[in-house]
């Protein structure tokens, strides 16, 4: 700050402030200032965005992004991949091959059973064909011998059938009271009596199964009629069924052969299959995974801040993995250039924290200072981390004080930059001259040279100056294409304004500017303010306006020029509330309050 400014010494606390000064303002820079005394210097760059008088540190700054701890991959628990594939693909054909072997048993048992069943019953119908014939040779030849009682013949008969075919094992004829007249079997008695006779059988052709001596036999039964009446005779031929019981086992032990064999084929075929899915599986695999854990490589390599780690082309492995990889390639060259996108906005991010810095040192402090009667105070609330507004005081000798307020077009650090050269220059300007020669139209005149030498034309300011003597009240002032500054007396309750001509600062070094001189009366409270004050809109997008603004300064008018300053913040702020803010605010109050 130039040295003309510390003539100016913070002001006690008027006597309608509370015992406590009221906290500063919210702040958004990195520089954080306390206020511990009235020695202790305080930056003033605000952002309206809570309650007018409290600080809080909202620093954006972004650092680079830093590689952190690796995930241990190497704990992470489970099979690999072309373990998985393996694992899967070997149960798969277990289960294909088995299931292969199970319709293989189930088929060839149901082949076998099925012939079985066919052969039982072919043989039981050769059987009965060879016993109903031989059943009805007997009844024709013995016809005769049973009516002559000639039963040697008979016996000679039966005998002769079960020689001359082995499968018959017995045959038996009775009379039609069922008394057994001849049997095969030698040694046979012929038993006449009740006991022994027929009592169980009808004369009528049938099959019966049945056991004799322990096997299975069929008994076919044929009817006689030869001519007795008492009715028919009977021929009962047993005919054995060990044949068809050896062809039974027969069958059954091939088909257990059979199974057993088709059994082991299946499973070496199914082994064979595991084997070769199994090594197809494991080069299908190791083709698909290989890239895939080059390409895991890859990514660890980035996430170990690597940015150059690229993936190389996955030959064989599939359009999925070769995608995955130009995928990969594409994101890392997305990460590096957002990397480089985040460490260029840290570092402006650092810039705009230093600019804030500079522009904070630069600009007065937040306490009131005061000078004779004159009673001083200002504030900036900036929209963005830095501020197109600024405001100054200094006093250039024992009896009169400057204080200029100007607003660059457009936000951010090229305005804050312009706005701190245009600080810096003012102050420059009150050090040139001998303070007797100093105005308000040389000093705006200084001021447009600075800015338009700086600016190159590209940024233009409006501004307003004024040069107060404490003395008597006079003011000098003039402006350039910036709102008049509101006038109002506590006595008479009259609200006007210092209205001044001008055209924009920094269009151009040539611009001519003129200056107008007025009286300040005991009471006058004179509030300088940019138009982001009156340009604040509320929720339906309507503009805080100058009768707004008067009618805030009536009501606040027996408060201090701090607190005013203040009260008028918190109505705009107020009345946008929720909005977001579009412009930086400036406010500066001057109360004349000469003793009487």
């Amino acid at each position: 700050m130039s040295s003309t400014n510390t003539r100016l010494k913070p002001a006690p606390p008027s006597d309608g402030a509370p015992d406590s000064a009221a906290p500063p303002a919210e702040r958004t820079g990195t520089h954080e200032v306390t206020a511990t005394g009235t020695g202790t210097r305080e930056a003033t760059a605000t952002r309206l965005t809570g309650p007018v008088g409290h600080v809080e540190a909202t620093s954006t700054l972004i650092a680079p992004l830093e590689a952190g701890e690796l995930p241990n991959v190497a704990a992470i628990k489970g099979l690999r991949l072309d373990q998985v594939l393996l694992l899967t693909t070997g149960v798969l054909v277990v289960l294909i091959v088995g299931l292969l072997a199970a319709l293989s048993v189930a088929s060839t048992q149901s082949q076998f059973e099925e012939t079985a069943l066919r052969s039982k019953e072919r043989i039981q119908d050769q059987a009965r064909e060879l016993g109903q014939t031989v059943g009805q040779t007997i009844a024709l030849t013995s016809t005769t011998n049973l009516r002559d009682n000639n039963y040697a013949f008979l016996e000679e008969v039966a005998g002769s059938i079960t020689k001359t075919n082995p499968n018959i094992l017995r045959v038996q004829i009775f009379d039609p009271d069922g008394v057994r007249m001849a049997d095969s079997e030698k040694g046979t008695e012929r038993e006449e009596a009740a006991g022994n006779s027929n009592s169980g059988r009808t004369a009528e052709r049938r099959l019966v199964s049945a056991f004799y001596r322990g096997q299975p036999i069929s008994e076919i039964q044929e009817p006689i009629d030869y001519g007795s009446s008492s009715g028919k005779g009977l021929v009962v031929i047993s005919y054995s069924l060990g044949g068809l019981q050896k062809q039974l086992e027969t069958l059954e032990h091939d088909k257990r052969a059979t199974v057993r064999a088709n059994t082991v084929r299946m499973l070496g075929l199914g082994l064979g299959f595991v084997v070769l899915a199994g090594v197809l599986v494991a080069f299908q695999s190791r083709r698909i995974t290989r890239p895939l854990g080059m390409l895991t490589g890859k990514v660890m390599q980035l996430a170990a801040g690597d940015l150059g780690a690229r993936a190389g082309t996955a030959r064989g492995a599939g359009r999925e993995v070769v995608a995955l990889g130009v995928v990969f390639n594409h994101m890392a060259e997305r990460i590096k250039i957002l990397l480089d996108d985040v460490r260029a906005k840290a570092q402006l991010e650092r810039d705009v924290s230093l600019a804030r810095t500079v522009q904070e040192t630069l600009l007065p402090g937040r306490d009131a200072v005061q000078v004779g009667p004159v009673r001083i105070a200002g504030l900036v609330v900036t929209a963005d981390a830095c501020g197109g507004d600024w405001w100054f005081r200094a006093g250039l000798d024992e009896r009169r004080v400057v204080i200029g307020v100007g607003d660059v077009t457009g936000h951010g650090l090229s305005t804050s930059l312009v706005a701190t050269s245009a600080t810096s220059g003012f102050a420059s300007a009150m050090t040139l001259r001998e303070p007797s020669q100093i105005n308000a139209q040389m000093l705006i005149t200084a001021l447009n040279v600075t800015l338009a030498n700086v600016g190159r034309g590209e940024h233009q300011m409006s501004s307003a100056l004024c040069v107060i003597d404490v003395s008597n009240g006079a003011i000098d002032y003039a402006a350039g294409a910036h709102p008049s500054p509101l006038v109002f007396n506590r006595n008479s309750g009259q609200v006007a304004s210092l209205p001044a001509r001008g055209p924009l600062l920094g269009a151009s070094v040539t611009s001519q500017f003129t200056s107008r001189q007025a009286q300040l009366r005991p009471g006058d409270i004179v509030v300088w303010y940019t138009d982001g004050l009156t340009e604040a809109r509320d929720a339906m997008g309507k503009l805080y306006g100058n009768q707004r603004l008067a009618a805030a300064v009536q009501a606040n008018a027996h408060l201090s020029a701090e607190q005013l300053r203040d009260a008028l913040l918190a109505d705009a702020r107020a009345y946008s509330a929720g909005q977001p803010q579009r412009d930086d605010i400036t406010v500066v109050v001057a109360e004349y309050s000469p003793v009487a």
